[in-house]
Parts: C-alpha cells; sequence; structure tokens
C-alpha cells in the first residue's frame, strides 16, 4: 500500500496517508484543522543503489570512464551498481 503526503490548504500541515487499492475509503482530512480540502505533495525519496561490495562496506557508487571517440571527441559512459549480465 503506498504512503502520499497530502497538505492541508487551509493550515498548511502536512501529513502522511496509506491509500489502499481495495474499496475501503480512507479519510482525507486536516488531522490539525479537520479541513477537506488537501493538495497532494512530492515527497523526497532517499536510496542506495548497489551492493555493499566496496573495501569500507558502504555501497558502491556509479562511476564514469570517459575516452577519446576520435579527434576532439570523447565519449562518457556512466556505470551504475546493480544487475549485470
Amino acid at each position: 500500500m503506498p504512503i502520499y503526503e497530502f497538505r492541508c490548504t487551509a493550515c498548511g500541515n502536512i501529513q502522511e496517508i496509506i491509500v489502499s487499492s481495495s474499496s475501503e475509503e480512507v479519510e482525507m482530512k486536516c488531522r490539525e484543522c479537520q479541513c477537506e480540502d488537501l493538495e497532494r505533495v512530492l515527497s523526497r525519496v532517499s536510496y542506495i543503489m548497489g551492493d555493499s561490495g566496496s573495501s569500507k562496506g558502504q555501497a558502491a557508487g556509479p562511476s564514469v570512464t570517459t575516452k577519446n571517440c576520435g579527434p576532439g571527441n570523447s565519449c562518457t559512459t556512466l556505470e551504475l551498481p546493480g544487475y549485470s549480465r
């Protein structure tokens, strides 16, 4: 079940609401002032990609490789950690 953040247009309070995909109704009301006029807020996310295979036990980050691809040109490749074939 996804969790969404909503901001009350009356008092500015931001709250999280769990939204179910079932037919169960969710009370969309500000917990502070009981106003029913809420707007969805784009939430920040935090995540780490990769495994803990680095020497310090932290997740490996992306690496950038730049090489010469002809006279006056260069090509850059971004390698992201994670699944590879």
